[in-house]
C-alpha cells in the first residue's frame, strides 16, 4: 500500500504518530512544510480508486489520516468528493473517527454533497462532538442539509464561551426559516 508508506514518510518528518498528531499538532500550518505532499497525494487518488472497487477497512484509515493531516489545503478533501463514487462507507468512518481534522471536513462535504444518512451524521456531530471547531463545521453544514433544525441546534450555542461558535450560532438563527 503506497499510501501506507507515505504517511509513514509524513509521521517520521513530523515526529509523530497518528495517535498523538491529535493531542499534539498545536496551531497554525506547519504541515503544508512537509516536502513530500505529491507522493501523499498521488497515493491517497490511488487509495480512492481503489476504495470505490473494494471497500478496504484499513486503507479508508489511512485515507482519513491523509485527510486528517491536508486539512489546511483541502486537496484530499475535494478529491474524496470529486473521485470517490460510493461515499457513504468512507465518511462514516471519517465523522466516527479519532481525528476531528477528518471530522471537521466530512462536515464541510455533508454540507455540499449529499450522502446517504449526511443529516444523520451531522447531528451526531453536533451532539456528540468536543471539539468546538468541528460543531461550528457541522452547524453551518447542517443549516445547508436543514436549516430549521440548524436553527433549533443552535439555539444552544448563542451563549458559548466559545466567541467563534457563537457567532455561529448566532448567524444561523438570526436567518429565516
Amino acid at each position: 500500500m503506497s499510501l501506507e508508506i507515505e504517511l509513514a514518510k509524513f509521521w517520521e518528518w513530523a515526529n509523530m504518530t497518528p495517535d498523538t498528531y491529535t493531542e499534539n499538532r498545536g496551531l497554525g500550518e506547519w504541515e503544508v512544510e512537509y516536502p513530500a505532499w505529491d507522493e501523499l497525494y498521488k497515493a491517497a487518488n490511488e487509495a480512492l480508486e481503489q476504495l470505490d472497487r473494494d471497500f478496504d477497512h484499513d486503507l479508508a484509515q489511512f485515507l482519513v489520516y491523509a485527510l486528517a493531516i491536508d486539512n489546511e489545503s483541502g486537496r484530499v478533501l475535494r478529491s474524496v468528493e470529486e473521485k470517490l463514487e460510493n461515499k457513504l462507507r468512507f465518511v462514516r468512518k471519517a465523522v466516527y473517527s479519532d481525528q476531528p481534522q477528518a471530522r471537521w471536513q466530512m462536515a464541510e462535504l455533508l454540507g455540499n454533497t449529499e450522502v446517504e444518512g449526511g443529516e444523520k451524521m451531522l447531528l451526531h456531530l453536533i451532539n456528540q462532538e468536543d471539539d468546538k471547531y468541528v460543531i461550528r463545521r457541522a452547524l453551518m453544514s447542517l443549516s445547508k442539509v436543514n436549516h430549521a433544525k440548524a436553527v433549533e441546534l443552535a439555539q444552544k450555542y448563542v451563549r458559548d464561551a466559545d466567541p467563534f461558535l457563537k457567532l455561529v450560532a448566532k448567524e444561523i438563527t438570526k436567518k429565516k426559516v
